[in-house]
């Protein structure tokens, strides 16, 4: 019974829309039942994949138990098996994160590494009903907003989740049913952690509320269109070289605001730690006495202006027609910068496509200047100006050219080239899309 239910999740007319026939597909693969139970499937289905079981490093010698039966499994039944090691403590010490957090970063650096050096065409990954509703609980009690309540997505990209409404009770019938063997990892008892305290928790809660994971993909459902609907409606700020500044009409909707004013922290550099009483600050700015200003978080100062509200940071324009590099999805100086997934990434769309992570803190965004060199592909150096000749830039459009630099060492020059220094590899994880934006100077 559960066989035929569930086979429908990869067989179905929009599994089919979403994931054509031949795609190459990596399995997250675990071991556990989830993983099972949809590697089972995508055997049925007869689908061309091969599993990923990824060794965190965290429970010694029953992790290499579970690396060893991931492998065995897959051997008997003639599916390829990629197993990575990566140290997830270290990870959460270097970073200041729990050690969930470094293990969940760390696997996605490996599925981001496969897709974008080519090896899989999509990532399956085996959450179900029951993680979308920890999921979403876990944000709530940790203080989310709408788009944290949006929880996981069915599909994302080269990412997708055939179980993603499938109960966890049902995906366990289903191994009874198909006599699947499958690992337990001790630690899903330890409620030290988040996830398995809410696992434990929710248990109890199904006892009152049996339809909670309906009632949770509801919410999660209406917040992920509400969601799109704000990061459609909210207007981008407008971004000039020594200020970010967001216009009154902004403010007329107090959620359209928040959206707008997040949009220019993340312009000059801040995506973290920008509070609510960070936005209620800046709401206060609109329609205020011109200079009233207010401190947020970074060194960014919001100040009231006739026309709307004004964001700068400290160590801003230096006066020389430059401005840092904004970290988030910016417009300014005529460069459209959008932060991607990798697997978003479509070469040869006239687009250049740079790994964030490589671009250093100290880098700007400026016009090219005599002196400016770039590394070329596969490696050496070559003056900025005899690259445009053998490109055969006209000298009349090349003063106009914006370019990301260190120094005179240019990192891209939008709708030009892009340094080796700085393309996507195997190991990306936060991708830059670059277009020129003939809107912005």
């Amino acid at each position: 019974m559960f066989y035929t239910y569930l086979m429908k999740t990869v067989t179905g007319e929009e599994f089919r829309l979403r994931v054509p026939m031949g795609a190459r597909i990596a399995l997250a693969f675990s071991g556990g039942r989830d993983s099972v139970a949809l590697a089972d499937m995508l055997l049925a289905a007869r689908a061309d994949f091969f599993a990923v079981h990824v060794e965190h490093g965290i429970r010694g010698e029953n992790s290499l138990k579970d690396a060893a039966f991931a492998e065995e499994f897959c051997r008997e039944r003639g599916v390829g098996c990629r197993l990575f090691r990566v140290g997830a403590p270290a990870r959460a010490k270097e970073k200041g994160l729990t050690v969930e957090q470094a293990a969940r970063e760390l696997r996605y650096e490996v599925f981001g590494g496969l897709l974008a050096g080519g090896e899989c065409d999509f990532v399956a990954l085996a959450h179900h009903a029951d993680d979308q509703t920890e999921t979403v609980l876990m944000r709530i009690f940790r203080g989310t907003g709408i788009h944290g309540l949006r929880g996981m997505s069915e599909y994302s990209g080269r990412y997708f989740r055939p179980l993603l409404f499938v109960p966890r009770s049902e995906i366990d019938a289903y191994v009874a049913e198909r006599g699947l063997p499958y690992v337990e990892d001790e630690t899903n008892s330890d409620e030290t952690y988040t996830r398995n305290f809410l696992r434990a928790e929710l248990k109890r809660i199904k006892q009152r509320f049996p339809a909670v994971n309906e009632a949770v993909a509801r919410l999660a459902r209406n917040a992920a269109e509400a969601d799109d609907f704000i990061e459609k409606s909210a207007p981008y700020p407008v971004v000039s070289e020594d200020e970010v500044r967001v216009p009154l009409s902004a403010f007329d909707s107090p959620v359209l605001a928040k959206r707008a004013v997040a949009r220019a922290c993340a312009a000059l550099g801040v995506e973290q730690d920008v509070e609510e009483k960070h936005y209620d600050a800046v709401l206060a700015l609109a329609g205020a006495e011109t200079g009233k200003r207010t401190e947020l978080s970074h060194g960014v100062t919001a100040h009231a202006d006739r026309d709307g509200v004004v964001f700068t940071r400290g160590g801003g324009d230096d006066g020389c027609g430059e401005m840092p590099f904004p970290r988030g999805t910016f417009r300014a100086m005529g460069v459209k910068c959008e932060r991607i997934a990798p697997s978003e990434a479509t070469p040869g769309d006239g687009a250049l496509y740079a790994d964030g992570d490589k671009i250093p803190a100290d880098a700007v965004l400026r016009r090219r200047r005599e002196g400016d060199f770039i590394t070329k592909f596969g490696g050496g150096t070559k003056s900025f100006g005899d690259f445009l000749t053998d490109r055969k830039i006209p000298l009349r459009k090349r003063s106009k050219i914006t370019v990301c630099a260190v120094g005179s060492e240019i990192l891209f020059a939008a709708g030009v080239e892009i340094s080796d220094k700085v393309r996507l590899d195997a190991a990306t994880k936060n991708a830059i899309k670059i277009t020129e934006d003939k809107n912005v100077r």
